[in-house]
């Protein structure tokens, strides 16, 4: 079961804002807007259904150029990040379907933040991360929720390096780092049900839920 440092966020005093209302602001440092990149630059990893986001008539797009230090959250976000953004914009233009969406969302934001907060004050000292193997994307933001999804992103990377870190260096153990990431794990998996009217009917659906 794959479970996701982030740097984190590139948010500075001198940003912009794009929304999508009635949800709320969406702030993007202006240095990250517009950040397309060549085709030929190797390192950028493509994100799977690409020509799905591209037909999407979304009112606002900004353009994140992010680098995800763990590998399995940026093989997370290259299978799910177009479709769930295409199929969140479609369902969330249901006023009452965006409260459920969101309110997801920000249940998925409380506990990969509290999860962060847990992680941060473990005493591993300095960890080696030189063997991460760091992906860059860029990723099209086109509307408020997945700017909130993105962030929690961003959090669930910084944990997730820092735990396969620990583990590595013999600081915890496989089934510790599994138990720590497993509410963050859930938490997604809700929300990308919720976002996507996928039905899992029971808890063990969920927790097998291996192409989610």
């Amino acid at each position: 079961m794959h479970i996701f440092h982030a740097g984190r966020d590139r948010i500075t005093e001198n940003n912009v804002s794009v929304h999508t209302p009635p949800i709320q602001t969406l702030s993007i440092d202006d240095c990250l807007l517009n950040a397309d990149s060549d085709d030929g630059d190797s390192d950028l990893v493509a994100l799977k259904n690409d020509h799905r986001i591209k037909a999407l008539r979304a009112r606002q797009r900004a353009y994140v150029d992010t680098t995800f230090e763990a590998s399995p959250v940026a093989r997370v976000i290259r299978r799910d990040w177009n479709i769930l953004s295409v199929k969140l914009y479609i369902n969330a233009l249901s006023p009452s379907y965006r409260e459920r969406i969101e309110a997801d969302m920000t249940e998925m934001a409380k506990q990969v933040h509290e999860t962060a907060e847990d992680v941060r004050a473990m005493p591993f000292g300095h960890l080696e991360r030189s063997w991460l193997r760091p992906r860059r994307m860029n990723l099209e933001v086109v509307h408020a929720i997945t700017a909130m999804w993105w962030r929690s992103m961003l959090t669930l990377d910084e944990i997730y390096a820092t735990l396969i870190c620990a583990e590595k260096t013999g600081l915890i153990s496989a089934r510790k780092r599994q138990a720590i990431m497993l509410p963050c794990h859930l938490s997604y998996l809700a929300f990308k049900c919720t976002a996507m009217k996928i039905q899992l009917k029971t808890s063990d659906e969920l927790l097998t839920a291996e192409n989610l």
